[in-house]
């Protein structure tokens, strides 16, 4: 792997990580954790009860409760907080729900990150954007991050619009913002609603498995090597005003995904493959560039496609009884 100097260690520097309840945000809180890092997890609701994934860890982290789509809220906490380094992943982020929820992917998405660099003002050591590798759309693939960009849903052009802000801000104020792009992020944690947990939880349950053909493909990411890449971007100043693909394993199809799934299973059910149309926006190839990442932040995935799997299926597995660790926002 590439070598690359970080800035110094993150031990007991305050971290802000919006989104900290979320699939990803959960990951990278456990991350700096273990690094040493005193770590403010954002969330909006935790006055009420603590973020299920966020129970094994309360303790070693300070919870903060803002919304960032309200200005007043974000400000409270970045004057108390003092955060050195930011790690923005609140968002709206399910693509196939953003077209019925609009205007809350442009309050969340867009409006969210202008609100938190405004009241940061620019007093910070270094801020994160997590965006998505979404943002290519049907451009050619693979995709590089000097290459067009073609975002083809709500969530998508939202996450652009954001990511476009953020540079704005470096570019007019020389502020150290980095841009990631992840590609499909998948592991412990996420939700029943996106496609390899359901289709883990169809081969645990025994229950059907409709999809489309499967016929398109993606570079799927395990969700501990995109919480590395984002740490990694919070201490390592080359990152500074670029954009980065954060790509994992090979490119492999959504049919192929699911049949490796089910194997690992022990081929508990049968998919229906074909069963659902595809959708009218579909991207028929996700794959990304990763020689960037590999220069800049001195990353690249360390789990294979299968690796991750594997993992994956564990944890569900040994979680099956309490669903509801995985039926959350």
């Amino acid at each position: 792997m590439t070598e690359v100097a970080v800035d110094q260690s993150l031990a007991g520097r305050r971290v802000l990580v919006t989104g900290a309840s979320g699939f990803i945000g959960s990951h990278v809180v456990r991350r700096l954790l273990l690094d040493g890092a005193r770590v403010f997890a954002l969330s909006s609701s935790v006055s009420s009860m603590t973020p299920v994934r966020l129970t094994d860890v309360v303790d070693d982290v300070e919870l903060v409760e803002a919304n960032v789509i309200d200005p007043s809220s974000l400000d409270h906490i970045v004057a108390n907080v003092k955060p050195e380094l930011v790690a923005h992943l609140a968002a709206f982020s399910h693509v196939g729900k953003s077209f019925y929820r609009i205007d809350e992917n442009i309050q969340t998405n867009v409006q969210g990150t202008v609100n938190l660099l405004k009241a940061l003002d620019g007093d910070f050591e270094r801020f994160v954007f997590v965006g998505t590798g979404e943002v290519y759309g049907d451009a050619p693939a693979p995709f590089r991050e000097d290459g067009p960009v073609s975002p083809v849903s709500p969530y998508a052009v939202s996450k652009y619009a954001a990511e476009r802000f953020c540079r704005m801000f470096h570019e007019a104020y020389g502020w150290p913002i980095v841009c990631l792009r992840p590609f499909n992020t998948y592991g412990p944690w996420q939700t029943a609603d996106r496609i390899v947990p359901e289709i883990i939880l169809a081969g645990l349950l025994r229950k059907a498995l409709r999809m489309t053909e499967g016929r398109q493909t993606r570079s799927f990411t395990f969700v501990a090597d995109t919480a590395d890449a984002i740490v990694r971007a919070l201490q390592v100043p080359q990152g500074d005003g670029e954009v980065v693909n954060v790509v994992g394993a090979e490119e492999t199809s959504m049919r192929e995904v699911a049949l490796t799934i089910l194997e690992l299973l022990g081929n508990p059910i049968e998919p229906e493959l074909g069963a659902l149309p595809y959708r009218p926006t579909e991207i028929w190839r996700m794959v990304g560039d990763g020689t960037r990442a590999l220069d800049l932040l001195g990353w690249r995935a360390a789990h294979s496609l299968e690796d991750g799997l594997v993992k994956t299926i564990e944890w569900y597995r040994e979680h099956l009884a309490d669903q509801s660790r995985f039926l959350g926002p």
